[in-house]
């Protein structure tokens, strides 16, 4: 098999996961942003909101790339490192099996994989890069 067409089928997965991210963003704003407001609060929710408001009035998935990464990084507890900060004790405040500790933790993985393949694709295309869209 050569080497383009593992290319192409390597972009083809990450468009399919890129596209599916964007409709989750779409269809299900709420998880996104009750996730924000579990683990950083109000401030962290409106952040969350005004992506889901972005899209809804048709942004582009790639020009809301700094505010879906740092969501990214308050659901995968990276702003937890300081002991004080708002975000370590909300995250300690939550109970493991608490389900809205669950739907943090699912909309964690989602941003993780919907934010590689996007910034994949943007590496592939030139066009497609932030600065560009």
């Amino acid at each position: 098999m050569s080497h383009h067409l593992l290319d192409a089928r390597a972009l083809h997965r990450r468009a399919r996961t890129a596209d599916a991210f964007g409709d989750w963003l779409r269809d299900d704003p709420d998880a996104l942003v009750d996730a924000a407001d579990l683990l950083g609060g109000p401030d962290w929710a409106r952040r969350a909101a005004g992506v889901a408001d972005a899209l809804a009035a048709g942004a582009c998935v790639l020009s809301l790339l700094p505010d879906l990464e740092a969501l990214r990084c308050l659901l995968t507890l990276e702003l937890t490192d300081d002991p004080w900060s708002e975000e370590a004790a909300r995250f300690l405040s939550v109970h493991p099996d608490d389900p809205r500790a669950d739907g943090a933790r699912l909309c964690a993985e989602v941003l993780e994989r919907g934010l590689a393949a996007l910034k994949a694709l943007a590496a592939a295309d030139p066009a497609q890069r932030p600065e560009a869209a």
